[in-house]
């Protein structure tokens, strides 16, 4: 039973969790290890300050006119674009490592003979990661909106 006074979700957040990482629900394996994926969670201190970095820059993109009514198709999606890559940017700030993550370039992703290549945890690999591959941010929205994922068991004293 959790004990409710005792329940810090910022404190949690700020310890982080792993996602192995899945597409269409399946868990996806490298050489039979679990891809995974460590964040810290939307409460932690970083995700405080990602979250508002993302807000600031939406507004100063947007200068203002982002009304749809008022706005051409492009300009609707130049702002879907703006908005997956704040994204992808807040993601980045949030996952602290990964194991298993494999990665072919954009030109290759067709070609039969490309082999995919270990991709080496960095900020900018994930920013990368994020912005090309857009399906793991669905599967990361999911992961860091379950607070379960970030909440220690607490036990009622």
């Amino acid at each position: 039973m959790t004990a409710f006074a005792r329940i810090n979700t910022r404190q949690d957040a700020e310890q982080g969790a792993t996602w192995h990482v899945e597409f269409d629900g399946e868990p996806l394996f490298h050489d039979g290890e679990a891809i995974e994926m460590d964040f810290l969670g939307l409460e932690s201190d970083a995700g405080r300050r990602a979250a508002a970095a993302m807000v600031r820059k939406m507004d100063k993109k947007s200068k203002g006119k982002r009304k749809s009514a008022t706005m051409s198709v492009q300009d609707m999606i130049d702002a879907a674009e703006d908005s997956e890559l704040a994204r992808a940017e807040f993601y980045s700030k949030l996952c602290t490592g990964w194991r298993g993550v494999t990665y072919i370039e954009d030109a290759d992703l067709d070609n039969p003979d490309a082999q995919p290549a270990l991709m080496e945890f960095s900020r900018e690999n994930a920013l990368k990661l994020f912005s090309t591959r857009v399906w793991i941010m669905e599967g990361v929205d999911g992961f860091l909106g379950d607070k379960g994922n970030f909440t220690r068991e607490i036990v009622n004293s």
